[in-house]
């Protein structure tokens, strides 16, 4: 994996005090063959897991036609429906700020292998995941993270 690939380029600032290196998120602006090879190994990825019944239907995002609110949507008719029913229905909202920026690499890497994914596309996805850097530009400076 060339190591180039696995720098981030360009930011977005998230919240707060934009002099703060930790308030941006990477947005990755790579090689075109790059993301080309991401996207195979992605659809590759998703066919396996789709073929072998392994993604659940209530599972909307990275799949054809999913969306956050396509979920929404599905969660909205079955609450509608279960009160049209007269069943009691509570809900839970949590926030997972931040969530995608703490997977536990190690342990995603465990989940991949149980679902059948081979070993050259678990190592692959392991190097991608190694070595991550960033880089936030603040008043004409670089600052690698």
């Amino acid at each position: 994996m060339p190591e180039d690939w696995k720098t981030a380029v360009t930011t977005i600032s998230k919240n707060g005090n934009r002099s703060q290196v930790e308030n941006y998120r990477p947005v990755s602006l790579t090689s075109p063959i790059c993301k080309v090879f991401e996207l195979n190994i992605r659809d590759a990825i998703v066919s396996h897991l789709d073929s072998n019944g392994q993604i659940s239907s209530t599972q909307h995002g990275f799949r054809q036609g999913g969306s956050c609110l396509s979920n929404l949507l599905d969660f909205l008719d079955h609450v509608t429906c279960s009160l049209d029913n007269h069943d009691n229905v509570d809900v839970i909202y949590l926030d997972f700020a931040k969530a995608f920026d703490k997977v536990p690499h190690l342990r995603l890497a465990q989940k991949i292998e149980k679902h059948g994914i081979g070993r050259k596309v678990l190592t692959w996805i392991q190097e991608w995941f190694s070595g991550r850097s960033q880089r936030v530009c603040i008043t004409s400076r670089l600052r690698d993270q």
